[in-house]
């Protein structure tokens, strides 16, 4: 199964591990059994969970209050899923 692993974008202020926003994963397509299982990998792939400030989770791949997970299917509307896009 596909799932699609993102920050949450309604975080407030000073409870955002994604703050600053610079240097950070937002988002990303995982292949796994289970949700927790998609989750576990994004938490240990990304470089992200050394950079969260002191007080904020630093696990924020695996906690659904910093982070969505959802099942890839086939069907749906149509929409660009990843964009590997790299800027100079």
């Amino acid at each position: 199964m596909l799932w699609l692993l993102k920050a949450r974008d309604t975080l407030e202020y000073g409870n955002d591990p994604w703050s600053p926003w610079y240097d950070k994963t937002f988002g990303m397509v995982i292949r796994a059994d289970s949700e927790k299982e998609a989750r576990e990998v994004g938490q240990h792939k990304c470089r992200h969970n050394d950079e969260c400030k002191e007080g904020i989770t630093t696990e924020p791949w695996i906690d659904e209050n910093y982070s969505t997970c959802i099942q890839l299917s086939y069907e749906g509307e149509k929409k660009v899923i990843l964009e590997d896009f790299m800027a100079a």
